[in-house]
């Protein structure tokens, strides 16, 4: 057992490292033999004058199935080298150019061979006029603020424009940049972010990158009231339960506004025949300015129809 032991583990540090040498030397004389393997170079375009744009999509890479060595196959996967492509002296308008085996930036001294260019095996460029135009920002304001903090729908970009480059068919449709939503997220505080744009068309650019959003939010009052609930305005009809809560959050310098004449309805969202019953959401008569809120608990009741009007 002693001598098994010994066999194992005496000079194990020497023994690791003689086993990491074998295992080199191995991957070495493997990776000389003869392989074949698809590998994708990038498409680098360059030297397009700044009057020019190009519009519509492009192919972002090409690949082409080589042969040779495993590790000069391997190398060439790792390091990705960029096809350059000049588009020097060309105008607006269609372009297109055919992609050969000169055009793949293989390393110099090594022998590979082209087998076939998997895709794409023609470059087609679309090349407008470049164009700029100032637009405004829009963004979409997601989410609840904490309990006891308000909102009044209000919020502030800066700067309220941005500068759009970029091929002019697109530029001459696009009227307004969408940032991506922002999220209140039971905050307490006003709320100041920076949102970039959620999709812009191809080859365009917003000078800024960013722009800058402020959430105004301040302490608010929250209120319950205890409202009877109308039922719908025609005779016969009555509502289950006939009373409702509503509670009510508004900024203190709306609070007196929010608790005046405020009412409880529960019209029919389709009609009801005679001895029928309905579960109806509970609504206000009309709309409230911004930044009041009001629920009701419960937020809907029954409305019953009776078989004869009274």
């Amino acid at each position: 057992m002693s001598l098994l032991r010994s066999m194992l583990f005496d000079n194990l540090g020497l023994k690791f490292v003689a086993l990491l040498l074998a295992l080199l030397v191995y991957l070495n004389v493997y990776t000389d033999r003869p392989a074949t393997m698809i590998v994708t170079f990038p498409i680098q375009l360059t030297d397009l004058a700044d009057s020019l744009s190009l519009s519509g999509p492009s192919p972002a890479a090409v690949q082409a199935e080589l042969r040779g060595t495993a590790k000069q196959l391997i190398r060439l996967r790792v390091t990705e080298p960029p096809v350059k492509v000049s588009l020097a002296g060309i105008g607006v308008g269609r372009y297109e150019r055919a992609l050969g085996i000169e055009d793949l930036p293989l390393p110099d001294g090594v022998q590979l061979q082209l087998d076939r260019l998997v895709s794409p095996r023609t470059l087609e460029l679309q090349v407008d006029r470049m164009a700029s135009r100032r637009v405004p920002v829009t963004v979409r304001i997601e989410g609840e603020p904490a309990a006891g903090t308000v909102w009044n729908g209000a919020f502030d970009t800066r700067p309220r424009q941005v500068m759009i480059r970029g091929p002019s068919a697109s530029i001459a449709t696009l009227d307004t940049v969408h940032l991506h939503p922002v999220a209140l997220g039971g905050r307490r505080d006003t709320l100041r972010v920076e949102a970039a744009p959620q999709t812009l068309p191809d080859w365009c650019t917003m000078d800024p990158e960013r722009v800058e959003i402020t959430v105004p939010l301040e302490p608010g009052l929250t209120r319950r009231l205890t409202l009877d609930v109308e039922p719908p305005s025609a005779a016969g009809f009555a509502v289950t339960p006939a009373r409702v809560t509503a509670v009510i959050a508004a900024p203190r310098r709306l609070a007196d506004l929010a608790l005046g004449e405020l009412r409880a309805l529960a019209p029919l969202s389709r009609p009801l025949a005679p001895g029928a019953s309905r579960r109806e959401p509970v609504r206000l008569p009309r709309s409230l300015p911004q930044g009041i809120s009001v629920r009701f608990e419960p937020d809907s009741v029954t409305v019953t129809r009776a078989l004869r009007p009274s």
